[in-house]
């Protein structure tokens, strides 16, 4: 009866504990691919991390952005944005591609546009 009770109260105590570490506010869930508009958004906020981190000069500042264009990639499905700064002081530089993944998250940014 003892080993019945025992295994019983095991059995309670674990399935409550995975819950007692669970937080809320966050999900697990299938995300939905971010729109047109929200991945132009993105990718202004990842040029301008770049101006802000130095790893772009800060000319790329007042650059806009071309319409966003979704590329099938062996990544998944990625939007990029096309900046040009006809002001570069380099020619090879005169561009800057953004990549966004079709759920918002940046996935990286170059002057050539090959990921």
């Amino acid at each position: 009866m003892k080993k019945i009770i025992l295994s019983f109260t095991t059995a309670i105590v674990l399935s409550v504990a995975g819950q007692a570490f669970a937080g809320a506010g966050h999900s697990h869930g299938v995300s939905e691919p971010i729109s047109k508009v929200q991945a132009m958004q993105k990718a202004e906020t990842v040029k301008q991390q770049l101006v802000s981190s130095n790893q772009v000069s800060s000319e790329w500042t007042g650059v806009e952005g071309n319409s966003p264009q979704q590329r099938s990639t062996s990544a998944g499905n990625l939007w990029v944005v096309e900046y040009t700064n006809p002001k570069a002081a380099d020619e090879n530089k005169a561009k800057l591609f953004v990549f966004v993944d079709e759920f918002g998250n940046p996935v990286g940014a170059n002057h050539t546009g090959k990921l």
